[in-house]
């Protein structure tokens, strides 16, 4: 369900960041009583982030991140096929890096990963399951959050 969700959104929002000329968009939708979704887009290396903040009642309860490839297409959709997993030192592809990403911070809040000066996350439970540079990833995050 959480899948479609996001897959909807996804695709509103690549309609909105087509019109935009905008390197950011939001976008917001109210789901059922007390929930709403609030995605917002970061470009990234001629690619484009998108993050989505799902809260009921003011609670973070799910988080969706993805990225598109230069071809357009989406890293979680890609899977193994992306490609990360023989260069990860985790031995994790991207989207279990992201997936992990997401449960963290549903689990212990947004404001929980700390990066460093170079995007990185310095928590060690964070970098234990995602190793991948988060600046541009948290920015997506937390604009969606803040909305």
């Amino acid at each position: 369900m959480n899948k479609r969700i996001f897959a909807a959104m996804a695709v509103a929002g690549l309609l909105f960041a087509g019109c935009s000329s905008s390197s950011s968009d939001a976008s917001s939708a109210a789901s059922g009583a007390g929930e709403t979704s609030n995605t917002a887009y970061v470009e990234s290396d001629g690619t484009e982030i998108s993050a989505t903040v799902t809260k009921k009642d003011g609670k973070v309860t799910a988080i969706q991140i993805d990225q598109t490839t230069e071809d357009g297409s989406s890293k979680k959709e890609k899977g193994a096929d992306y490609g990360m997993k023989s260069a990860s030192g985790i031995g994790k592809e991207w989207n279990e890096q992201i997936e992990y990403l997401e449960q963290y911070m549903v689990d212990n809040g947004i404001d929980s990963v700390k990066l460093n000066s170079d995007g990185y996350a310095e928590n060690e439970d964070v970098k234990s399951g995602c190793t991948i540079n988060l600046s541009q990833i948290m920015e997506a995050v937390n604009e969606a959050n803040s909305k």
